[in-house]
Protein backbone atom coordinates (compact mmCIF):
# COMPACT_ATOMS: atom_id res chain seq x y z
CA UNK A 1 0.00 0.00 0.00
CA UNK A 2 1.22 3.49 -0.81
CA UNK A 3 1.83 6.02 1.83
CA UNK A 4 0.97 9.67 1.44
CA UNK A 5 4.65 10.45 0.88
CA UNK A 6 4.93 8.07 -2.06
CA UNK A 7 1.92 9.51 -3.93
CA UNK A 8 3.16 13.08 -3.82
CA UNK A 9 4.65 14.16 -7.14
CA UNK A 10 7.80 16.14 -7.38
CA UNK A 11 6.59 19.07 -9.52
CA UNK A 12 10.14 20.23 -10.18
CA UNK A 13 10.82 17.25 -12.45
CA UNK A 14 7.62 17.38 -14.52
CA UNK A 15 7.27 19.34 -17.78
CA UNK A 16 4.78 22.18 -17.74
CA UNK A 17 2.86 20.54 -20.56
CA UNK A 18 3.12 17.47 -22.73
CA UNK A 19 5.22 18.16 -25.81
CA UNK A 20 3.40 17.83 -29.10
CA UNK A 21 5.24 15.60 -31.52
CA UNK A 22 3.79 17.05 -34.73
CA UNK A 23 7.23 17.42 -36.29
CA UNK A 24 7.21 13.64 -36.79
CA UNK A 25 3.89 13.67 -38.65
CA UNK A 26 3.78 14.42 -42.37
CA UNK A 27 2.53 17.93 -42.98
CA UNK A 28 -0.49 18.20 -45.25
CA UNK A 29 0.44 19.87 -48.50
CA UNK A 30 -1.88 21.88 -50.65
CA UNK A 31 -1.75 21.25 -54.37
CA UNK A 32 0.55 23.78 -55.97
CA UNK A 33 -0.30 25.32 -59.32
CA UNK A 34 2.23 24.52 -62.05
CA UNK A 35 5.06 27.01 -62.10
CA UNK A 36 5.22 29.08 -65.28
CA UNK A 37 8.45 29.89 -67.05
CA UNK A 38 9.04 33.12 -68.91
CA UNK A 39 12.11 33.14 -71.11
CA UNK A 40 13.26 36.43 -72.59
CA UNK A 41 15.62 36.24 -75.55
CA UNK A 42 17.21 39.65 -76.06
CA UNK A 43 20.29 38.53 -78.01
CA UNK A 44 20.44 38.36 -81.77
CA UNK A 45 23.11 37.24 -84.19
CA UNK A 46 26.01 38.92 -82.33
CA UNK A 47 27.00 35.64 -80.61
CA UNK A 48 26.27 33.48 -83.68
CA UNK A 49 23.08 32.15 -82.09
CA UNK A 50 24.53 30.65 -78.90
CA UNK A 51 22.11 32.34 -76.51
CA UNK A 52 19.19 31.76 -78.87
CA UNK A 53 20.04 28.06 -78.92
CA UNK A 54 20.22 27.99 -75.11
CA UNK A 55 16.94 29.89 -74.77
CA UNK A 56 15.03 27.54 -77.05
CA UNK A 57 16.68 24.49 -75.46
CA UNK A 58 15.57 25.69 -72.02
CA UNK A 59 12.08 26.42 -73.31
CA UNK A 60 11.75 22.96 -74.88
CA UNK A 61 13.00 21.38 -71.64
CA UNK A 62 10.42 23.28 -69.58
CA UNK A 63 7.64 22.13 -71.91
CA UNK A 64 8.91 18.55 -71.68
CA UNK A 65 8.42 18.88 -67.90
CA UNK A 66 4.82 20.02 -68.52
CA UNK A 67 5.56 23.57 -67.36
CA UNK A 68 3.64 26.39 -69.06
CA UNK A 69 6.29 28.34 -70.98
CA UNK A 70 6.28 31.72 -72.71
CA UNK A 71 9.25 32.83 -74.80
CA UNK A 72 9.58 36.53 -75.63
CA UNK A 73 11.79 37.87 -78.39
CA UNK A 74 12.76 41.42 -77.47
CA UNK A 75 15.44 43.87 -78.58
CA UNK A 76 18.04 42.15 -80.75
CA UNK A 77 16.35 38.83 -79.96
CA UNK A 78 13.54 39.83 -82.31
CA UNK A 79 15.95 38.84 -85.12
CA UNK A 80 14.89 35.19 -84.60
CA UNK A 81 11.22 35.90 -85.32
CA UNK A 82 11.73 35.96 -89.08
CA UNK A 83 12.08 33.25 -91.68
CA UNK A 84 15.59 32.50 -92.84
CA UNK A 85 17.33 33.90 -89.76
CA UNK A 86 17.71 30.66 -87.77
CA UNK A 87 18.21 28.14 -90.54
CA UNK A 88 22.02 28.27 -90.65
CA UNK A 89 22.53 28.29 -86.86
CA UNK A 90 23.77 25.03 -85.35
CA UNK A 91 25.75 25.03 -82.11
CA UNK A 92 27.84 21.97 -81.24
CA UNK A 93 26.02 19.59 -78.91
CA UNK A 94 22.55 20.99 -79.69
CA UNK A 95 19.97 20.48 -82.40
CA UNK A 96 19.88 23.19 -85.08
CA UNK A 97 18.19 26.39 -83.92
CA UNK A 98 15.44 26.14 -86.55
CA UNK A 99 14.69 22.61 -85.33
CA UNK A 100 14.53 23.79 -81.70
CA UNK A 101 12.16 26.58 -82.68
CA UNK A 102 9.90 24.17 -84.58
CA UNK A 103 9.94 21.70 -81.67
CA UNK A 104 9.05 24.47 -79.22
CA UNK A 105 6.03 25.47 -81.29
CA UNK A 106 5.00 21.82 -81.87
CA UNK A 107 5.01 21.33 -78.08
CA UNK A 108 2.55 24.26 -77.96
CA UNK A 109 4.99 26.71 -76.46
CA UNK A 110 4.03 30.37 -76.77
CA UNK A 111 6.40 32.49 -78.85
CA UNK A 112 5.95 36.25 -78.66
CA UNK A 113 7.61 39.12 -80.48
CA UNK A 114 7.80 42.53 -78.85
CA UNK A 115 5.51 44.88 -80.78
CA UNK A 116 7.95 47.80 -80.43
CA UNK A 117 10.83 45.66 -81.74
CA UNK A 118 8.96 44.19 -84.72
CA UNK A 119 10.62 45.35 -87.97
CA UNK A 120 12.77 47.82 -85.98
CA UNK A 121 15.31 45.94 -83.85
CA UNK A 122 15.59 43.07 -86.29
CA UNK A 123 16.78 44.68 -89.46
CA UNK A 124 17.02 42.38 -92.50
CA UNK A 125 20.31 40.61 -93.08
CA UNK A 126 20.33 42.03 -96.61
CA UNK A 127 19.49 45.70 -97.20
CA UNK A 128 16.09 46.08 -98.84
CA UNK A 129 14.97 42.51 -98.05
CA UNK A 130 11.43 42.03 -96.83
CA UNK A 131 11.05 40.43 -93.40
CA UNK A 132 8.54 37.57 -93.23
CA UNK A 133 7.55 36.53 -89.74
CA UNK A 134 7.83 32.82 -88.85
CA UNK A 135 4.58 30.92 -88.39
CA UNK A 136 3.57 30.70 -84.73
CA UNK A 137 5.06 34.06 -83.68
CA UNK A 138 2.56 36.36 -81.97
CA UNK A 139 3.00 40.11 -81.53
CA UNK A 140 2.70 41.27 -77.91
CA UNK A 141 3.51 44.44 -76.03
CA UNK A 142 6.21 44.54 -73.37
CA UNK A 143 3.51 44.69 -70.70
CA UNK A 144 2.83 41.02 -71.54
CA UNK A 145 6.25 40.10 -70.17
CA UNK A 146 5.39 41.78 -66.88
CA UNK A 147 1.98 40.13 -66.76
CA UNK A 148 3.28 36.61 -67.39
CA UNK A 149 6.40 37.08 -65.24
CA UNK A 150 4.47 38.22 -62.15
CA UNK A 151 3.98 34.64 -60.93
CA UNK A 152 6.68 32.86 -62.90
CA UNK A 153 10.34 32.01 -62.98
CA UNK A 154 11.98 34.32 -65.52
CA UNK A 155 15.18 33.57 -67.40
CA UNK A 156 16.87 36.01 -69.76
CA UNK A 157 19.32 35.13 -72.54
Amino acid sequence: MLTAQQTTLNSKNLPLRTPILTSYLPQPSLPQPPRNYVIVLATGLEDQGKRATLAFSAACSALALDKPTHLFLAGDGSHWAYEGHAELIHQAGFPALAELMDTYLELEGKLYLCSACDQVCSLPLVAGANLVRRAGVEIRGLVSILDYAADATTITF
